[in-house]
């Protein structure tokens, strides 16, 4: 993301500087307008969100397939909310995508931010609020928590004899 808001004490290039949260939804405004009302933020009304020192913009995403897509696949959904610090500290910064990411998924919206600090958000940025798919024997598919799915990697033979 450029930052066309001048320059950010977080340092240009910093991994705390931007976001993208990916929203299984269509209608960016109406997302927009929804986290405006989840915020609190009724005297905003413009195209973006100020959160803290993070301004939140949203758009179609342009790599959506136009299909449902599954949650292991969210860089595919259909809205991206862009998350820009033009200012504040990591903490700040974290704290202000977690209240976007919250409020979404108060909100009913399925939400997964990708960042490069999206371990110190809550589920990982989203990603562990969803199921892995894993190869089933079959060749179908099976559904693992975040906490087995690695499991699956391992070969049948080493599986053998054990308990998983």
């Amino acid at each position: 993301m450029t930052n066309d808001h001048g320059p950010s004490p977080l340092g240009s290039g910093s991994p705390y500087s931007d976001a993208s949260i990916y929203v299984d939804a269509e209608a960016a405004p109406r997302i927009m307008a929804r986290l405006r009302d989840a915020l609190g933020l009724v005297e905003d009304d413009g195209p973006e969100l100020a959160i803290g020192p993070v301004r939140v913009t949203g758009a179609p995403n342009d790599y959506a397939t136009g299909r449902r897509a599954h949650p292991f696949d969210f860089l595919e959904w259909p809205t991206v909310l862009e998350c820009e610090a033009s200012e504040g500290t990591r903490a700040e910064v974290v704290q202000a995508v977690t209240a976007v990411l919250e409020a979404l998924w108060h909100g009913g919206f399925k939400a997964v931010a990708a960042c490069d600090f999206e371990d110190g958000l809550p589920a990982r940025g989203g990603i562990d609020r969803y199921l892995y798919p894993a190869p089933a024997p079959d060749g179908g598919a099976v559904f693992s928590g975040t906490g087995t799915w690695w499991r699956n990697l391992m070969s049948p033979g080493k599986r053998k004899g054990r308990n998983l």
